[in-house]
């Protein structure tokens, strides 16, 4: 019998290991990448519908008093309506939101903010929030 190196073998079983490392490396980086992404755009499409039911309310309710306005604050947003609070959402961790409040006047065009930004610290990524100043239609760009 003719005895065989086991040096080929070895150097195969080495390579194959280290290209599914690679592999499975480059897949977790990229899962956790779009589960930021997911996150940020979660927050954006929840951001958008509390701001058309506040415009929603502005636009049926804006009698005296009776308003309804989104507080932009550093690790969260409030939705208030009058002075009780509806609804309190703290951001994800890692992103940022521009400060302010959007409110809407009776023909349901925004008062005070018209263009809200969601970004993320981690990486280039970010969403905005576009209200237009004629009609008060919101837009994801």
């Amino acid at each position: 019998m003719k005895r065989r190196n086991g040096f080929i073998q070895l150097t195969g079983l080495l390579t194959a290991v280290f290209l599914v490392g690679l592999y499975l490396a480059l897949a977790l980086s990229s899962s956790q990448s779009l589960s930021r992404h997911q996150a940020l755009d979660g927050l954006v499409r929840e951001l958008v519908f509390d701001m058309e039911m506040a415009r929603q309310h502005s636009l049926g309710n804006n009698v005296g008093k009776d308003y309804c306005k989104l507080m932009l604050q550093e690790d969260r947003y409030v939705l208030q309506h009058r002075y009780r609070v509806k609804k309190k959402r703290p951001y994800p961790p890692g992103i940022r939101v521009t400060k302010g409040v959007v409110q809407f006047d009776v023909y349901g065009r925004p008062k005070y903010k018209m263009v809200v930004v969601v970004s993320s610290d981690v990486e280039r990524y970010e969403r905005r929030i576009v209200v237009a100043a004629q009609t008060g239609r919101i837009r994801i760009e």
